[in-house]
Order: C-alpha cells, then sequence, then structure tokens
C-alpha cells in the first residue's frame, strides 16, 4: 500500500505530469478497466505510439521501453481538476507488483509528447512477449477459449440426478466464469 501512495503522492506534485497517461493496455478505451477513468477523460488520441516492446504476464500486458518496436496505446489528457482521482483509480486497479510509474515519450500525429505510463518491472521474468503491438483483452484466453468451456460445461451437464459428477462439472464451469 505505501508504494501506491508514493506513486499518487509523485504524480500529484510532478510538473512533467501535465494529465497524459499512455494507456496500452486494460486502460485503453474498449478494455475492460476504461470506465473507471472515463469520466475524467478531456482528450484522447487513439493514434499514440512509444518505443518498446510488449509482454504478457498473467493475462496482462507488460510494456518494456526501450528498443526498436513500437507499441500501440492510447494517449488520455485528464481534466485538470480530475487528475488526482483519475491516477488514484489507476493506481488502485493497476497491480503494484507488475507495474511502476515512469514519463514516456509518445509519438502522435500532433508530434511527440511526455506523459505517464505504467511499465513493467522485470518484463522479462515471467512474461511472453506478444506477436502484436497492440493488446486486446478480448482477444484472450479468458474471453474466448474459457467460454467455450463453459459452454460446453452447461450443455453436456443439464441434467442430472444422483449422479454427482454432472453438478462437479458445472461448479467448476461456474468457478472459471
Amino acid at each position: 500500500m505505501q508504494g501506491r501512495f508514493l506513486a499518487i503522492q509523485y504524480l500529484d506534485q510532478s510538473d512533467k505530469l501535465r494529465g497524459s497517461f499512455f494507456a496500452y493496455g486494460i486502460f485503453k478505451p474498449g478494455q475492460l478497466a476504461f470506465r473507471q477513468i472515463r469520466e475524467f477523460v478531456a482528450e484522447m488520441d487513439s493514434e499514440a505510439t512509444v518505443t518498446g516492446t510488449l509482454y504478457e504476464r498473467d493475462g496482462l500486458p507488460i510494456l518494456k521501453a526501450g528498443g526498436t518496436g513500437r507499441v500501440k496505446g492510447t494517449l488520455l489528457t485528464f481534466r485538470p481538476d480530475a487528475q488526482a482521482e483519475a491516477y488514484a483509480r489507476v493506481n488502485m486497479l493497476g497491480p503494484e507488483a507488475q507495474y511502476r510509474w515512469r514519463t514516456v515519450q509518445v509519438c502522435t500525429a500532433m508530434g511527440n509528447r511526455e506523459a505517464m505510463a505504467l511499465l513493467g518491472i522485470k518484463p522479462d521474468k515471467g512474461s511472453i512477449p506478444l506477436e502484436s503491438d497492440d493488446w486486446d483483452g478480448a482477444s484472450g484466453p479468458l474471453f474466448t477459449s474459457a467460454l467455450e468451456i463453459i459452454d460446453e460445461a452447461l450443455e453436456n451437464n443439464w441434467e442430472f440426478a444422483w449422479d454427482l459428477k454432472p453438478l462437479f462439472r458445472l461448479e467448476m464451469a461456474y468457478l472459471l466464469l
């Protein structure tokens, strides 16, 4: 918890912040966590990129800055009166053990800008490099294969009497869901 407080304190006092956040994962528009911060967004540039490589760890995208690759994302500019709350919400959802706040150079159609981004802590450890430069949570196995398995369990186990195996299969599908 202390690390999150320090991150918020740093962000509140940073002259470089200017309310810009490079979102490349769950905080991009169309992803699960964007709804947590959308009320604070004043502007969005969905054609933004940074230099780096995308990795995935435990289903979450991890950005490793530097190198020769380009990672696609959205540059979010928060309203000046809402910056602290917006970053507090990001901090609540961003796993502290996986990410750290850093300033990055973001390339946009209007030129380069500085913005805050969540970079991976030890991105090479326990992660796999993604083939894509644009992460989309909807294409992950929890929203594809897992839902297919749940459908199969429902179709094949809807009737049971005293045989508890179908019940256990339905309970497993429920837990997966």
